[in-house]
């Protein structure tokens, strides 16, 4: 929990810093921030204490609090505004191509390779990435920024922007926060359930797999989502979540739950790149770091809350009730996203 708690706190002071600096000077220092992780997995590796696991945990969050704050914010600067969606989505390919190769790369040196050597490997390329940024064209900052709040009233500023949305933007995070149970669901209790029937540990690590798979058409993804009603396009991502959510209460073979990972995995993607676009879009330019920090900060607790709603749940009434449940809360999402899809497409 040390992660989720300490990008609680970190993401509304560095989505102010977002507004107030060059988002590539924020990437530069999440970077810096990164060889910690690295040398205290390393350490703990070496030394057998459990503290530095927490310690790299904790770096880890300030570090991907300022990485990813800085990307998003430098994308939303610089990206041309027809074309939002397919470049959180080219990003997204291009991190998630990343993580993969160093998944299978990782696979391979496992069985010479002690892990606490491989986690070091953090260290180096982050050094590596921190002087490619340095090359990355300046980002800047608009001229109508507020300075007058300070840094430290960055929680009252993000609690705010929460009560100052109109309804977009509140229906949007509710839609993230949904997608914290989506993913909870296909990361982890997905998993478990296809163990507790029956599968064996490379069959369950296969479902992860395949879920993961789907970020790899974040480009293509984002391209449909740029020439879309996206609300409209977003109703229809919850009604298919429903319908695949249905289907494995009636069908718990492994084979559908295979399938219903990659499945979730693609619309969890589509959900991601129009949520990025439409945080761009809904909202002016001056507080892109501010607006992003406070969608990211409910991302967060999503994550922190699906894992215990849902793990109650499941110790209750069992997975296939859990999935029936979350299928009536997509439907009933989606009427709220359609709402609004065919509102804009009135106004056109």
């Amino acid at each position: 929990s040390v992660f989720e708690i300490t990008l609680l706190f970190c993401l509304p002071l560095v989505g102010m810093l977002a507004d107030r600096t060059s988002a590539r000077v924020l990437i530069l220092a999440g970077l810096a921030v990164y060889p910690l992780v690295g040398l205290s997995y390393w350490l703990a590796g070496m030394t057998g204490f459990a503290l530095f696991i927490v310690a790299a945990r904790f770096t880890n969050a300030i570090g991907w609090a300022l990485e990813s704050t800085g990307v998003d914010t430098y994308y939303r600067r610089l990206a041309p505004g027809d074309r939002v969606a397919s470049a959180f989505g080219f990003i997204d390919t291009l991190a998630e191509g990343g993580w993969m190769v160093a998944a299978f790369v990782g696979i391979a040196l496992i069985v010479f390779v002690p892990v606490h050597y491989l986690l070091f490997l953090i260290a180096p390329t982050s050094v590596i990435a921190f002087f490619i940024v340095r090359r990355a064209p300046r980002d800047h900052v608009p001229k109508e920024k507020t300075e007058q709040d300070s840094l430290a009233s960055s929680y009252r500023l993000t609690l705010a922007q929460w009560r100052e949305w109109g309804g977009e933007l509140r229906l949007l995070g509710v839609l993230v926060f949904f997608m914290g149970l989506i993913e909870a669901l296909i990361w982890f209790f997905l998993p478990i359930d296809a163990y507790l029937e029956g599968a064996s540990l490379i069959m369950v690590i296969l479902i992860t797999v395949v879920a993961a798979t789907p970020v790899l058409f974040g480009y293509t993804i984002g391209r449909v989502a740029d020439h879309s009603n996206k609300f409209a396009l977003v109703a229809f991502g919850l009604l298919c979540v429903a319908a695949v959510l249905s289907m494995l209460a009636l069908f718990p073979q492994y084979g559908f739950k295979l399938a219903a990972s990659f499945l979730l995995g693609l619309i969890l993607e589509l959900f991601v790149v129009v949520q990025k676009s439409l945080v761009t879009t809904l909202g002016p330019a001056a507080t892109y770091g501010l607006r992003g920090g406070a969608f990211s900060s409910i991302g967060d607790l999503g994550d922190i809350a699906a894992p215990l709603l849902l793990g109650v749940a499941l110790d209750m009434i069992g997975f296939p009730s859990i999935t029936i449940i979350i299928a009536w809360a997509a439907i009933a999402l989606s009427f709220g996203f359609s709402a609004l899809g065919f509102r804009r497409h009135q106004a056109r």
